[in-house]
């Protein structure tokens, strides 16, 4: 069988180049089908954690010198396209993703993931409370989260595993 192949190349070389770049034309082809029909989601998601990343969530441009042993506000990275962070209180602490991205939470939402608030509303159900229980200069990372974001959720410490991006990176 082998001598069979060897004669047919030997006999038509060039036919055979031509079947070979057909062959292969026709492979990548598919292989471009295939990556045009893949669905936007993950790309939208990949897009959405990039410029997430691009405005680095635990740059406040203090210059002051700070003993990370005394770290009361940790940034635990991005979760479902939002950044995480974890804010102590007391002995515990509680982690809370903050969004700007409407679609984000529409998106969440039509899932039905609906752990989003607006901030106004998250103010008033969740964050007062939370905020009497925080020292004054993780109040003062909390408030400025919030007020840099349009929703924010309360998540769930087994969730942040899943974070993508520095995990436990000291903020303040």
């Amino acid at each position: 069988m082998l001598y069979k192949y060897l004669d047919l190349i030997e006999k038509h070389p060039k036919r055979l180049a031509a079947t070979i770049v057909a062959i292969s034309g026709l492979c990548l082809l598919v292989y471009i089908l295939i990556l045009i029909s893949t669905p936007s989601t993950d790309r939208s998601r990949i897009e959405e954690q990039t410029q997430a990343q691009v405005n680095d969530p635990t740059d406040y441009g203090d210059d002051e010198p700070f003993d990370r042993a005394k770290c009361k506000v940790y940034y635990a990275g991005l979760l479902l396209g939002a950044n995480v962070f974890w804010f102590k209180n007391g002995t515990r602490g509680t982690y809370v993703m903050f969004t700007d991205s409407d679609r984000l939470v529409d998106k969440h939402q039509n899932r039905g993931i609906s752990i989003w608030l607006p901030k106004a509303d998250f103010l008033n159900v969740i964050g007062n409370d939370l905020m009497q229980q925080m020292e004054p200069e993780v109040k003062e990372v909390f408030a400025r989260r919030l007020d840099s974001a349009s929703y924010a959720a309360i998540v769930d410490d087994s969730l942040t595993t899943r974070a993508i991006g520095a995990v436990n990176d000291c903020v303040r």
